[in-house]
């Protein structure tokens, strides 16, 4: 697959960058098939080929998101399916803020219904992670300790009323 991207070129401490088209699989810095432009992030110098560009893009080529953003800021044309990564987008871990309409009437009381029934289901659920015993093995585990205890019960209460009849 052919890549446009920023190749880093110039002196020590003070890169310049040349926007080529390369093989994705290849080092950001080694062989490239075209130089297609330069950047300088300094000056902020942007020069481009925009016909080769286009043509590389054209054919399925992909941008880099800062080269895409490059492209942007010279009015390229560009295809409908490059898009860059949207930095200001909360990640989807986050739960996102939902907007709350006030809503009078019958549709309330049905959201409301709707937000219990939803409280009784997780709390039926927690219940049900809290009984759960895990894997099989645990749960043979717990039966025999349970058939312990009732046997150590019984023999408890025989003692008992034994004890119960000697004293009478």
């Amino acid at each position: 697959m052919v890549v446009i991207r920023l190749a880093r070129h110039g002196r020590h401490k003070y890169p310049t960058y040349r926007i080529v088209a390369a093989d994705k699989r290849r080092a950001a810095t080694s062989k490239f098939l075209a130089i297609l432009g330069t950047y300088n992030p300094h000056t902020k110098e942007l020069n481009l080929k925009k016909d080769e560009i286009a043509a590389y893009l054209k054919n399925g080529a992909q941008a880099s998101d800062r080269v895409l953003r490059l492209l942007q800021s010279q009015d390229v044309e560009l295809p409908k399916w490059a898009k860059t990564h949207d930095r200001n987008k909360s990640p989807k871990s986050e739960p996102k803020e939902e907007e709350t309409t006030e809503v009078e009437g019958p549709a309330e009381e049905a959201t409301v219904e709707v937000a219990s029934e939803t409280a009784e289901k997780a709390e039926e659920k927690a219940q049900e992670v809290k009984d759960d015993t895990g894997t099989v093995k645990e749960a043979e585990q717990k039966a025999e300790a349970d058939k312990k205890t009732e046997k150590v019960a019984e023999a408890v209460e025989e003692t008992v009323e034994q004890e119960t009849k000697k004293e009478a």
